[in-house]
């Protein structure tokens, strides 16, 4: 299974979101970062609320944390 450093801060917004609006689950998926010529994209945690009657709704995402820039 793939890995992923986010902001604690960011992600308790983001389910805090989520949670307000009444979804019931909540699908993640990690976007993986990629290189296209001299552009350097990073890796992402995308995020979808379902709710119980299956209606999705799309929470867009969460970029990559440096570990090292949280440190400097």
């Amino acid at each position: 299974m793939k890995r992923i450093t986010v902001s604690l801060n960011l992600l308790q917004e983001k389910i805090a979101e989520i949670e307000k609006d009444g979804m019931d689950l909540v699908e993640l998926r990690i976007v993986k970062g990629e290189v296209d010529k001299n552009t350097i994209s990073a890796s992402f945690l995308h995020f979808e609320g379902i709710s119980k009657c299956g209606a999705y709704k799309d929470y867009e995402s969460i970029d990559e944390s440096s570990i090292i820039g949280m440190f400097l």
